[in-house]
């Protein structure tokens, strides 16, 4: 008997395509494109939580005699952060669509299975999940979400010169204003401890509002040595005769708070590698309606409070 092939290939030319093939590019970005995240460091797979491990010494430095005399320590710390799992559900019913302008851009037929301009609304999404996400990591209240937000983890103890995780507030501060930008940078520029002062990575965070203050204040002041090409995002203002970052951010809208801090004591926890890290866009036949879903975690954490000055306010 001769050898009959049978070709059961799928023949997928007239499908429409879903932006579910880049989902989970998409919600990565719109994670990573987090204006503070783009900053800090990144603690990836956190399901719940997990803890920062961290290293520390007490270094004892003895006179070179004779003999065994132990002493100083090795000290091994952690601090846990927490993320919160969020989700995003939506529907878009293309019979909606019939009676508008937009129904002219259906697919031909009584069932179609997309919408228009599905890939800017995906895009629409990442810039709104990167905006949420932002603002969570700044917000966040530990009495309504499982993780407290930068603001909160540095929020003012009292009147005093600590803050609840151990930092270091600048006490007397006002809100910056075009005049004195730079003299309240430098007020908190002042405290940075000497052990820490050689890092490279140190920001400070303000609002835009603020910062826009900053550049009025850094132009009067006649530092010109800035290249002032390219959009305002593209900025990179360092604060004069430093190498210390000054950076507006969204999470801090309305906000008073300036905040000084090594930008890799600052950990963001998110869940990348999960399968559930992705948004997809599909077309549901139980109930002839096209879903979009978004699954998503994030938390915050600061590794070394101990070295984050601000101050004070809110």
């Amino acid at each position: 008997m001769a050898n009959k092939k049978y070709d059961f290939s799928f023949n997928l030319s007239s499908l429409s395509t879903y932006t579910d093939e880049v989902g989970g590019e998409l919600i990565r970005r719109a994670i990573l494109e987090s204006e503070t995240i783009k900053l800090v460091k990144v603690q990836p797979g956190v399901k719940g939580s997990q803890a920062i491990n961290l290293l520390n010494s007490d270094l004892y430095v003895q006179d070179g005699t004779c003999g065994w005399s132990p002493s100083g320590s090795t000290i091994y710390t952690q601090r846990d952060i927490t993320v919160c799992q969020y989700k995003i559900n939506e529907t878009l019913c293309p019979a909606d669509l019939n009676n508008y302008w937009l129904g002219q851009l259906l697919t031909p037929g009584s069932t179609p299975e997309t919408v228009p301009f599905e890939a800017q609304i995906s895009e629409l999404k990442v810039a709104q999940i990167s905006q949420y996400v932002e603002n969570t990591i700044w917000g966040a209240q530990s009495g309504t979400t499982c993780f407290s937000g930068l603001k909160e983890l540095v929020a003012q103890q009292g009147t005093g010169t600590t803050t609840v995780t151990g930092g270091i507030v600048v006490t007397g501060q006002s809100a910056i204003s075009s005049t004195t930008a730079l003299a309240q940078v430098d007020n908190l520029i002042e405290k940075i401890p000497d052990d820490v002062v050689n890092r490279t990575d140190w920001v400070v965070f303000m609002s835009h509002s603020n910062y826009r203050k900053y550049l009025i204040n850094y132009r009067t002041a006649n530092y010109y040595h800035f290249n002032p090409e390219g959009s305002y995002e593209e900025f990179k203002t360092f604060h004069p005769a430093t190498n210390i970052l000054v950076h507006p951010v969204g999470g801090l809208l309305n906000s008073n708070l300036v905040m000084l801090v090594p930008a890799g004591y600052v950990v963001a926890g998110v869940d990348l590698l999960s399968d559930m890290d992705n948004l997809k866009m599909f077309y549901s036949v139980d109930f002839d309606e096209v879903r979009l879903r978004a699954n998503f975690k994030i938390g915050v954490q600061i590794a070394w409070p101990n070295f984050v000055i601000t101050n004070g306010l809110t």
